[in-house]
């Protein structure tokens, strides 16, 4: 018994090139994620109105990082320091924000800002 594809060779042939073709049609890219923190410490070595903190982070896509108050940020891949000031004998809250395109994830602390030595 014949059907329509044994029947028409070009029918066929037109056929499967469409199908190929429709095969060959790339999957709609992924969406990227939110960043997402691994380590995340602060304060380190917290004294004389200075303190250190740090955050390590994954994106699948570039991202931005913001740390709140005053301070020096060094940026590195996946990585962020903060060396910030606040003052002594102060209750000091510390944030940071990491943003790519899909979204952003926040860390905050509070901790008392100690006067005396630090080492940095």
């Amino acid at each position: 018994m014949q059907n329509a594809f044994t029947r028409s060779p070009l029918l066929s042939a037109a056929l499967l090139a469409g199908l190929s073709a429709a095969a060959l049609v790339a999957p709609a890219p992924a969406q990227a994620a939110t960043p997402t923190i691994s380590t995340f410490a602060c304060p380190l070595d917290n004294g004389g109105g200075r303190f250190y903190c740090f955050v390590v982070f994954n994106s699948d896509s570039p991202a931005t990082v913001a740390w709140s108050g005053r301070g020096m940020t060094i940026n590195e891949t996946g990585r962020s320091d903060f060396y910030g000031y606040c003052s002594i004998g102060s209750q000091h809250t510390q944030t940071v924000t990491i943003t790519n395109a899909s979204g952003s994830v926040t860390r905050t602390v509070t901790f008392l800002c100690r006067g005396g030595p630090i080492i940095l």
